[in-house]
């Protein structure tokens, strides 16, 4: 069994918000194994909590269970959720922090966080994180089953950057993540691209820049020029060798990027 708790948070590291979370989950489970995913999420931004979850925890071991606190409507009527997935459970507010996880990973059930039981005595109205959030994580990491946290719900908050649009003619996403390499990284898969176009015969426009093919490294362009690659996530990119898309070309997170038929059959590879 799991003994690792993982924690994403936008709290930073010059308070000690992060220790107390901690000294909650060691208090409560002494072997716990606690991993920071990051704890420099930009303040109240959801989406980059989301992106980061979403890059890291898939690679943990079964079991684990990831705790995520980007909370800009914490003391709020908004519910604290749990959502269990065929291989983790993720423990956080229900404001779309979850979103990828909905899209990608087999999930069996969301419950609502309702049992004071599984609390501390007193629970502050700005920090949910050590009074709530964190708690609840370590009492399933001890392996309470998901329906003692509370009732199971079927609406849980969404954001709308991470689908992917299928239409005839084309594939449409957005820009998920411009990372600290100034990349632009959207969730139109590799898969979805070769299924689509299975000759090979596409071409990729965001903004004004269009591309009519996908690299396979980065020093495929000259330095100084914009290219289109799989990432990492095996996901649809927008780089500059040696730069930053983001500065070179204005691109910007939720920016619209389109893979669509081609004007004849090319190299893709």
């Amino acid at each position: 069994m799991s003994r690792i708790l993982t924690l994403t948070t936008d709290f930073g590291i010059s308070d000690g918000y992060v220790a107390a979370m901690k000294g909650v989950v060691l208090n409560c489970m002494p072997e716990a194994r606690i991993v920071d995913i990051t704890h420099q999420v930009p303040p109240q931004d959801i989406v980059a909590g989301a992106f980061a979850m979403y890059c890291a925890c898939p690679f943990f071991p079964e079991g684990s269970v990831h705790v995520g606190v980007v909370d800009p409507g914490v003391g709020s009527d908004r519910r604290g959720i749990v959502v269990e997935t065929e291989k983790f459970v993720y423990v956080g507010p229900d404001n779309g922090l979850f979103s990828p996880v909905y899209e990608r990973e087999v999930v069996r059930r969301i419950v609502a966080i309702e049992n004071t039981a599984l609390m501390r005595p007193q629970v502050s109205s700005t920090f949910h994180g050590r009074d709530v959030f964190v708690l609840v994580g370590t009492y399933l990491l001890k392996g309470i089953p998901c329906d003692e946290v509370g009732p199971e719900i079927g609406d849980p908050v969404t954001c709308d950057l991470w689908g992917v649009e299928e239409h005839a003619d084309a594939l449409v996403g957005r820009v998920v993540c411009v990372d600290h390499f100034g990349n632009a990284i959207s969730m139109i898969a590799r898969a979805q691209i070769d299924a689509k176009y299975p000759d090979g015969d596409f071409e990729i426009a965001i903004g004004k820049t269009r591309f009519d093919r996908v690299c396979q490294t980065y020093s495929e362009v000259k330095e100084g020029e914009a290219l289109a690659l799989y990432g990492s996530l095996d996901t649809l990119e927008i780089a500059v060798c040696g730069g930053s898309a983001s500065r070179t070309l204005g691109i910007k997170r939720g920016d619209e990027i389109c893979v669509f038929r081609g004007q004849g059959r090319r190299d893709r590879s």
